[in-house]
Formats: C-alpha cells, sequence, structure tokens
C-alpha cells in the first residue's frame, strides 16, 4: 500500500507538471501572436498605396497588420484617448502636436509622404480644362454645385478646400453652390450619385474611386500638398513591429508603389 501510494503521488505529479507545462505552451503562443499582430491607423488619401504595400510586409516579416482607414481627426482623438495602436500615420503638423503631448514614442517620427489635391466630377459630366487658374475658376461657375468634405472632420484636404474657395474671385458667385459632407466617403459617395456635381479631394483617393471622373490636379499655382507623418504611439503593444513596419514604408521598394498610386514620398 505505501508504494502504491508513493506510485501514486508521483503519478499525480506527473499529470500535474505536464498541465503546467501546456499552459504555459500556450500563453506562450498567445504571447506570440499578439506581438505579431501590428495595428495601423492611417489617412484614407494612402489607401491605395497600404493595400498594395501590406501584402508584401506580412509576406517579408511574419507580422499581420491590422490597419484602418479613415478620418485624421478621429484618428488622432483616439490615439490622445490611450487607445493602443502600433503605427499611426496622419499630417505631418498633427504627429507633431502628439509628440509635443507625450502621445508619440521619440525619435519613431518620420516624413512620410505627400498627396496633391484634385477636382472630380460626376461620371459622364462634360470635363473642364482646369489646368489653369482662369479654367479651374470656369469649371466651377458652370458647376451646379460643388461639394467637399467639413473642415471639422480635421482632413487637411477639406481645410484647405474651404480656404481656397473663400480667397477666389468668383467666391461671391459659387457660395451658394458649396455642400459639405461630414467625411470623405460620404463626399464620394455624393458624387458618385450625382448629390453634387463636382468636389475636391486628395488625388489619390480621387483616382481610386469608380463612378466618379477625375477632371485634373488643382493647378499648379492654386495647388495644396499635404505631407503625412508616421509615428509609434507611446501605447503600442509591439513597438518594435511598429518601427519595421514605418521602415518598410520608407524603403526603395515601398517608394517606388507609392509614386505609380500617385503618392509622392519623402
Amino acid at each position: 500500500m505505501h508504494v502504491n501510494g508513493r506510485f501514486n503521488n508521483q503519478k499525480v505529479r506527473s499529470v500535474m507538471g505536464a498541465a503546467v507545462l501546456s499552459i504555459m505552451l500556450i500563453a506562450s503562443v498567445c504571447t506570440v501572436a499578439s506581438a505579431d499582430e501590428i495595428r495601423v491607423l492611417y489617412v484614407g488619401a494612402l489607401r491605395s498605396s497600404l493595400e498594395a504595400l501590406i501584402p508584401d510586409f506580412e509576406k517579408t516579416s511574419g507580422h499581420k497588420i491590422i490597419a484602418e482607414a479613415g478620418a485624421v481627426g478621429a484618428m488622432v482623438t483616439r490615439i490622445q484617448n490611450g487607445e493602443s495602436v502600433d503605427v499611426v500615420i496622419v499630417t505631418a503638423a498633427q504627429i507633431a502636436a502628439l509628440l509635443k503631448q507625450g502621445k508619440i514614442v521619440a525619435g519613431t517620427e518620420v516624413n512620410l509622404a505627400q498627396v496633391g489635391m484634385g477636382l472630380a466630377a460626376h461620371h459622364g459630366m462634360a470635363k473642364q480644362d482646369i489646368s489653369s487658374a482662369e479654367g479651374f475658376e470656369r469649371a466651377l461657375l458652370a458647376a451646379k454645385s460643388i461639394g467637399h468634405t467639413d473642415p471639422a472632420s480635421g482632413a487637411s484636404s477639406a481645410i484647405y478646400a474651404e480656404k481656397l474657395l473663400a480667397r477666389l474671385d468668383i467666391a461671391s458667385e459659387i457660395k451658394s453652390k458649396i455642400r459639405t459632407y461630414a467625411s470623405n466617403a460620404l463626399l464620394l459617395q455624393g458624387l458618385a450619385s450625382g448629390d453634387v456635381e463636382v468636389a475636391f479631394g486628395q488625388l489619390t483617393e480621387l483616382m481610386e474611386k469608380k463612378n466618379i471622373d477625375l477632371v485634373g490636379p488643382l493647378p499648379v499655382a492654386l495647388q495644396n500638398f499635404s505631407r503625412f507623418s508616421a509615428g509609434v504611439p507611446t501605447t503600442a503593444k509591439d513597438a518594435n513591429g511598429g518601427k519595421a513596419f514605418i521602415d518598410f514604408l520608407r524603403s526603395p521598394a515601398a517608394a517606388a508603389a507609392m509614386k505609380a498610386k500617385g503618392v509622392e514620398p519623402l
């Protein structure tokens, strides 16, 4: 009986040891899986570029990117509120502000790219020549309605569009035609449906949207470039993974892919 008892105790200890080892292995696997996921918030103007680049990064790095594009104002607020994100890509001015607020890890901020603005029209409308400031104004006068995103969204294109339309010589003539939308997505939907005839936006977003026609980039004298920067938030769970993704976006191969989508790498 004593021998059997000792045998049973050893058996129990063995089973318990195996159970503990299994739990440790499961925990280890979960930790690795969690660390391999990199959460990214980025501006919609870079959507076409990042959608093309992310699969390449995942293939070469072994990381999984969980990416979300959207309005920059809302994304900045999420970072300020402490949401756990590994990389954020917004305007250069917003990254600088977040860095000053202690929301970005110092030394991780980098200038990434810039995108110009353009004018698009409802599909099928006669295209106007807007290569000159005069042609641009004629196009606005000919349109029955002019759309842009609400500047309150924080979108750099919306802020510039409002200022540009207000300072044109024809400002008083087109004021009643102007319609604003809560987001770039709603603006482009309105343009596609015919709710508005022409609209301002980032060239990259206008180029990728179906059922609308790109009239062209704004004339040189009126053009405005939005500069976008990246950084690793202080709430990042995988700061090293975030840095690796930012480095990848600054590689020559990524730069070439961005140029193909209408983005100018910095």
